[in-house]
């Protein structure tokens, strides 16, 4: 397995508080770091294709689990494939895909996931402009990254 590490932003850059992942990775590329990033716009097996190869992948998307907008919810595989609120949200689609990967390509999945989701406010509206709230959840989850890229933050 090639050793490197990926951070993967899901969203649609022109849908509101959606495009919050897409943001994240915008934003984290601007810096030199020790890590691929991706934008993929929809939570199919694309994603799977992405992380696949990696030993540590990073998943930041927008979510509808009823928190206050701009709450960071961080969980791994495990928690995406057995909490209810998260199988039965926008998640599916994600919990499904990961799940598949490691199914078909075992030895090819990532040991180590963690998956950062931001709870939208609005998702109503096609723009470019995001709530104040999920502005200030992608600035956190941006430097959680970093750390988490550098080593200094342990993961979950």
């Amino acid at each position: 397995m090639d050793t490197q590490c990926v951070v993967v932003g899901i969203g649609n850059p022109y849908l509101q508080d959606d495009r919050a992942g897409v943001v994240v990775i915008e934003r984290l590329e601007q810096d030199n770091l020790d890590c691929r990033t991706e934008v993929v716009y929809t939570v199919g097996f694309e994603v799977m294709d992405k992380i696949r190869g990696c030993e540590r992948a990073i998943i930041v998307d927008a979510c509808m689990l009823g928190n206050e907008p701009g709450s960071i919810l961080e969980v791994g595989v495990d928690d995406i494939f057995s909490t209810h609120a998260l199988i039965n949200s926008h998640a599916i689609t994600l919990g499904t895909t990961l799940k598949t990967g490691y199914l078909c390509f075992p030895e090819e999945m990532p040991a180590d996931i963690r998956i950062l989701l931001i709870e939208v406010k609005e998702i109503k509206e096609f723009t470019q402009q995001m709530s104040p709230e999920v502005e200030a959840a992608v600035d956190i989850v941006v430097e959680r990254i970093k750390g988490l890229i550098a080593g200094k933050v342990a993961a979950g």
